[in-house]
């Protein structure tokens, strides 16, 4: 009993957690695909409709405008003053030949006939005739009293004597042309005749369910795929004849029944010569096709079921058997301990041990990971991590040897995705965007011409090749590459690129060199803008660049604004400063010491409110790399005003509205004044004539710093500014700021930036060369 109990409810739950689910998504997918199904066939309808008048009225159109050259043709005009007699061969043939034109496959024409009331004679196929002999003369004359100049009239040929078609087709559309063009008394006629059978072959011969018929505006069907109902009128057919039927808009559908079935009427009218373009398919034609997805689904679900019970009984009765053992087992076992049987596991971990044994599948998870060595050994390139001979033996290993040599020229290209700024991505979405713009990558630059495109920092990194010998077509290609990148990404993606392009490399062991050429093409976005294709070429490197003045009173105006806790102020004082401090000639070695004295700026007034800023550390970069790593003004302006100004500004509203933060502020006014002095928390009391523990609480709770580590922590911005903007020696600076010797100071400015004042000052300094 506990074995079956215990098996059965293993079933039973597996049979429900597989079975549910499945009947769950069978269903949903069969509603779904139902609906989806009858929508895209009405709509199927609609487009056959549409590109069933377009080629019917493609063959009129083109009948019309060569019917009207032919009316105004000097020929026909001649014609139409002349009787044609004996004398006159010469015009006849003239028009005939004209005639002819007419006549052709594109325009389906079988027939054109010329009526002239006035002379009295009429041209057809077999030649010309009097008018006033003709059997069918009133029949033609008839057609002068038609309302437009310029008619399409559905002609039976039984209506007339003389045959109007050596075809079996019973009717002919014809287009009715009243002669001359010009002047307002007709006494001509041009009628060119198409059978209504070549319309009606034109509508039919697919394998639509429906069936497609046009109407002229009288209501008379003018082509039908039976060519038996051309001629009848649409009140006489068996389903559309019960109902008055209105067209008032170009297209559209109504549902009709008849007989107990439903049926969907498509339409389409025609703008041209107002006929109307009819699809009536039954509503059980629909949904064959979605009954047989239904019925699949079923069939597909049942087999899913039955496999899934099946499997749960085998899966549960294998699950089940160790442990039956393993209880019978226990069972006759004495009560001493019995000695532990082999597992499955110790055999699952041999079979995995001769696995990893095989030199074969050894091969094959190799190669099955070649793409990931291959994208480390390109990182390892443009690192320059390789030596020349152990890069031409991955180049031989990896398949590109070939393909390098045949390249006449290389480049590396740095493609970087310039901000995500009012794009409606988020920065999480970064990884999946920079896979995107890969492959778009690698569709765009053909297989042959480069090597894989590979991930380093936040750059995409491609070895393009080309085999062009001259330099100028070279630059040409890849311009054009560059650009149909650039606007492909911005297609798909909504999203602006940067491409820097390295100088041309003849060997790849050059490409390290290359990648840094590329990376420094793209720091110039910060004047450039942004959507800039950057050719290392036309930096300019070399040249003495012109020096700018740092924006000393607009740093103020901003600081000032920031401490008042004046938000839009401060914003624009942030705005002013990046417009004077990043002017767009300005080199990026210049731009980037304006934005270190800046942001110094913003952490000594920081520190002096006691705001604690983002410090280094839990895997975060500092402050100046994360800064110095922007190359796009939008960027940085934004990353400024988000880490820096907003924080401070957030700070500044509350302290004002803060009961102590007045004290506290005399506190730090007094540590601005006396920091390089000896200067402590007991002098501070003096001056204020407040108690020392006092001031020490209200210091702490306003600033959150203790009075010696704030003074400690001014020193050091202090120092900072002195290395950068003075050219004050260590040891001056470490005597003004009261340091036993220079050591203890280079000691307590390493730990705070990880560097000591020499390093900061070589890589931070507006004042040396």
């Amino acid at each position: 009993m506990l074995r079956r109990s215990l098996l059965i409810k293993m079933i039973l739950f597996g049979c429900i957690l597989s079975v549910l689910p499945v009947a769950i998504v069978g269903s949903f997918s069969y509603v779904r695909s139902a609906k989806q199904v009858q929508e895209h066939v009405q709509q199927g309808e609609v487009e056959l409709l549409r590109q069933i008048n377009a080629n019917v009225e493609q063959v009129l159109k083109t009948v019309d405008h060569t019917l009207g050259k032919l009316a105004d043709t000097q020929v026909m005009d001649d014609a139409l003053y002349s009787e044609l007699g004996p004398y006159q061969f010469q015009l006849y043939n003239k028009l005939r030949g004209e005639i002819l034109h007419l006549q052709s496959f594109d325009t389906k024409v079988e027939e054109v006939i010329l009526v002239n009331a006035r002379q009295g004679w009429m041209v057809r196929n077999s030649g010309i005739k009097r008018l006033a002999e003709h059997p069918d003369r009133e029949q033609y004359l008839s057609y002068l009293e038609l309302e437009h100049p310029v008619s399409w009239v559905l002609l039976q040929k039984s209506s007339f004597a003389d045959t109007l078609s050596s075809r079996s087709c019973p009717y002919m559309v014809s287009l009715v042309r009243k002669l001359p063009t010009i002047p307002a008394d007709k006494y001509g006629l041009a009628m060119a005749n198409i059978p209504a059978c070549s319309l009606a072959e034109m509508i039919s011969g697919g394998e639509e369910p429906g069936e497609v018929l046009v109407v002229d505006k009288s209501g008379q069907i003018v082509a039908h795929p039976d060519k038996t109902r051309i001629g009848s009128r649409l009140f006489a057919h068996e389903v559309l004849g019960e109902r008055e039927l209105t067209f008032d808009e170009s297209s559209g559908q109504q549902q009709i029944e008849h007989d107990g079935r439903g049926y969907t009427l498509t339409y389409y009218k025609s703008g041209f010569n107002d006929w109307v373009y009819l699809s009536l398919v039954s509503i059980e034609q629909l949904t064959r096709e979605s009954r047989q997805i239904g019925w699949l689904t079923l069939m597909v679900c049942l087999g899913i079921i039955g496999l899934s019970i099946v499997s749960v009984g085998l899966v549960s009765r294998n699950l089940y058997t160790p442990l039956h053992r393993l209880v019978q087992t226990i069972q006759r076992l004495p009560q001493t301990r019995a000695e532990r049987p082999r597992s499955e596991v110790q055999l699952i971990e041999e079979h995995i041990r001769q696995l990893f044994q095989s030199n074969s599948q050894l091969q094959h998870e190799v190669q099955d990971h070649a793409e990931q060595v291959s994208s480390l050994f390109l990182h390892r390139l443009f690192s320059g991590e390789l030596r020349q001979t152990e890069i031409g033996e991955k180049l031989a290993y990896f398949g590109f040897a070939e393909q390098v040599a045949a390249w006449r020229t290389m480049r590396v290209l740095a493609i970087q995705v310039d901000t995500l700024g009012n794009t409606g991505y988020e920065p999480k979405d970064m990884e999946l965007l920079v896979y995107a713009t890969r492959n778009i990558t690698e569709e765009v630059i053909a297989p042959e011409q480069r090597l894989p495109a590979v991930l380093l920092g936040r750059s995409l990194v491609v070895l393009t090749g080309l085999q062009a010998e001259d330099e100028r077509e070279a630059e040409e290609a890849l311009h054009e590459m560059t650009s149909r990148l650039q606007r492909l990404v911005s297609d798909y993606l909504k999203l602006t690129v940067s491409i820097g392009i390295s100088l041309p490399l003849r060997e790849v062991h050059q490409a390290a060199r290359a990648y840094r050429e590329a990376q420094e093409a793209l720091k110039h976005r910060i004047r450039l803008g942004k959507g800039v294709i950057i050719p290392y070429s036309s930096l300019g490197a070399g040249k003495p660049s012109m020096l700018y003045e740092y924006p000393v009173r607009t740093e103020h105006e901003l600081i000032d604004a920031i401490k008042s806790a004046d938000e839009p102020e401060a914003l624009r004082g942030l705005e002013r400063w990046m417009e004077e401090a990043l002017p767009p000639a300005r080199a990026p070695e210049e731009y980037q010491i304006s934005l270190v004295r800046l942001l110094n700026r913003l952490l000594i007034t920081g520190h002096e409110a006691g705001v604690t800023l983002r410090a280094p550390g839990a895997g975060q970069p500092a402050l100046y790399e994360e800064l110095l790593a922007l190359h796009v003004s939008e960027e940085i302006a934004e990353w400024l005003r988000s880490m820096l100004v907003l924080p401070l500004l957030r700070h500044f509203g509350e302290r004002s509205r803060s009961q102590d933060h007045k004290l506290s502020e005399r506190i730090i006014d007094l540590i601005q004044h006396h920091y390089d002095a000896e200067f402590t928390l007991e002098d501070c009391a003096a001056r204020l004539h407040y108690n020392a523990s006092y001031l020490s609480s209200v210091f702490k709770k306003e600033t959150g710093y203790a009075f010696s580590d704030y003074l400690a922590s001014y020193r050091l911005q202090m120092a900072k500014q002195w290395l950068t903007e003075t050219e004050m020696t260590v040891k001056e600076i470490a005597e003004r700021l009261r340091y036993t010797n220079s050591h203890n100071f280079i000691r307590a400015f390493r730990k705070q930036e990880g560097m000591t004042p020499g390093q900061y000052r070589s890589q931070y300094s507006s004042w040396q060369g």
